[in-house]
């Protein structure tokens, strides 16, 4: 049973992620001095009106990567200097259409960069993650108790 368990908590955590990235823009690249990479993705501000971005620099070094973010009419939602190996922030969806991200390199050294814009997931699908976790721990804790009760019960 525990087993089991177990095997429900991968399946429901492989599962989990799959929905909560699926309608998320990702991309990522090696990026050079003066260079950028940019993402773009189409939010519809009718079906949420929240949006998220993420950025994980692989091998960091402080105030070298640079993000702008920005609307569809082009104005600039956010701009900040990358003052940490991960970096994520939400922003709101006030109009329909393509946002977007682009991220700049203000250094010599070349940087591998990962980038993610997208719709921030709702309630249900970051739900899926957390059940996942709990069946994987009730699993586990399961599979603790029998060792101990066999342990505890075994003859000599």
């Amino acid at each position: 049973m525990s087993g089991a368990l177990i095997a429900i908590g991968i399946i429901l955590s492989f599962y989990g992620n799959q929905v909560i990235f699926e309608d998320l823009a990702k991309t990522e690249g090696d990026i050079g001095a003066g260079e950028e990479l940019i993402l773009e993705t189409e939010l519809d501000a009718s079906i949420n009106e929240n949006g998220v971005y993420a950025i994980q620099i692989l091998n960091f070094k402080e105030d070298i990567i640079s993000i702008n973010l920005y609307d569809p009419l082009g104005m600039e939602i956010k701009s900040q200097k990358i003052n940490k190996e991960v970096e994520e922030g939400k922003f709101d969806i006030i109009d329909s259409g393509t946002y977007k991200l682009i991220i700049r390199n203000t250094d010599q050294e070349k940087m591998r960069v990962l980038g993610v814009i997208g719709p921030e997931p709702d309630a249900g699908k970051k739900s899926l993650g957390f059940i996942s976790l709990y069946v994987l721990v009730v699993g586990l804790a399961g599979m603790m108790g029998v060792g101990i009760y066999a342990v505890k019960n075994r003859r000599h």
